[in-house]
């Protein structure tokens, strides 16, 4: 009954301390018994690629650890709480099947990721969207939303040069994952104390800023006395008049989906050095890159994702479910159990050296000065040509990883 009286007494379990007895309880387990891009066709949003430019298993039947030596003296008191545990279907994280049957399956849902690898939950993500069911002929009925949390890393748009946007040796200096998205837009930091969300729609539905609307009305119906959050003209939202979440979209085969960032409360000093400004002396740079502008960011008031979390799943639930008259479940994934193989392909050609470094777009990088005066064109991560013509049909990488960083 301990968790039971632990669940009244905290009001739920945050997503931390979810992660929390999952990892363990895995664990002790182990021990015991041997996580914009468009259609390249469609005119009408070409546009939105540019958007994101503002910013930088069920489970475990082992049940809640125990420390030391009291593993073996409450044995009796673990059982209960396993039993208690499982009970709680609500924190259980979707195996394999489930999570591919409600995937596929008409109806809205809420989706929080309890795991913070980037490359599951991006992965996690497009398989959401490429597998949400759509009949044009009816109406839109399966408006899902999704959670995640990144541990530390550098994301960059797919039509994004990486040695444009990114100081590489830095990042890699500093232990930042370094990763190229699926979808457009520009370049931004993920720590534990930003807030990843992203809301799908049909395409006939979708609007840029709808979204960002519903979670400014939620966060300042928290706080009727002091009302802090806003839009700006761009769609972005502001906390105190400062840019604190930055969005990109996709557009695609009769959906579409928003995902954006939320600074609850990142680390963001210690940001500083890893994204490159606007405007580098000697460096002049020609390519159809969308290119990240950068802004005075803050964290937002609350102070803790999980309330951000909740605020955005009340927001979304009153919204599609009171206001539709049905009920919005939520789902809990993690890479350990709610994988397929088609979600692994993802994350290894997310983590793949060619998808980041090599496939982004073909550009021209122009270097002025007094010791170096040379015009390089590359081509999937190769020197195509260059006044240098040694280095012609060398890779990129090594060049920019001596001269740009």
């Amino acid at each position: 009954m301990f968790l039971r009286r632990l669940l009244i007494k905290k009001g739920g379990l945050s997503t931390n301390r979810l992660q929390f007895l999952y990892d363990k309880t895995r664990n002790i387990h182990s021990s015991h018994s041997i996580p914009l891009d468009l259609d390249q066709k469609d005119e009408k949003y070409k546009e939105l690629d540019n958007m994101y430019t503002d910013m930088f298993t069920e489970a475990s039947s082992t049940g809640i650890p125990m420390i030391g030596n009291d593993l073996k003296e409450n044995k009796s008191e673990l059982d209960e709480l396993n039993i208690e545990f499982e009970s709680l279907t609500s924190f259980s994280t979707l195996d394999r099947n489930k999570l591919e049957n409600i995937t596929i399956q008409p109806g809205r849902f809420i989706i929080q990721s309890l795991s913070n690898d980037p490359y599951y939950n991006l992965a996690l993500e497009d398989y959401i969207f490429r597998n949400t069911p759509l009949n044009e002929s009816q109406r839109f009925e399966s408006e899902r939303l999704l959670f995640y949390v990144n541990d530390k890393c550098a994301v960059i748009g797919k039509n994004q040069v990486i040695w444009q946007e990114l100081y590489v040796k830095e990042l890699e200096k500093r232990g930042y994952e370094i990763l190229r998205r699926l979808s457009g837009g520009g370049a931004v930091i993920h720590d534990l104390g930003n807030v990843n969300y992203s809301f799908l729609t049909s395409r006939s539905h979708f609007e840029t800023s709808f979204f960002n609307r519903l979670i400014v009305q939620s966060l300042n119906e928290k706080d009727h006395d002091n009302v802090n959050y806003e839009l700006n003209k761009r769609g972005d939202i502001l906390y105190k008049g400062k840019k604190c979440s930055g969005s990109a979209f996709k557009v695609s085969r009769g959906k579409a989906y928003h995902h954006g960032t939320m600074l609850v409360n990142s680390d963001i000093e210690t940001f500083s050095g890893l994204l490159k400004p606007n405007h580098q002396d000697g460096v002049k740079w020609e390519s159809p890159s969308v290119e990240s502008v950068r802004s005075s960011i803050t964290n937002i008031g609350i102070n803790d994702v999980d309330k951000f979390v909740q605020t955005c799943k009340e927001g979304f639930s009153k919204h599609f479910g009171i206001d539709y008259g049905v009920s919005i479940p939520t789902y809990y994934c993690h890479h350990n159990n709610s994988i397929n193989n088609d979600i692994k392909n993802t994350m290894n050609k997310l983590k793949s050296h060619e998808w980041k470094f090599d496939l982004g777009p073909k550009f021209k990088l122009s270097l002025l000065g007094p010791s170096r005066d040379d015009t390089i064109q590359v081509e999937h991560g190769k020197i195509i040509n260059s006044l240098d013509t040694s280095i012609i049909g060398d890779r990129f990488e090594i060049y920019a990883r001596t001269l740009l960083e």
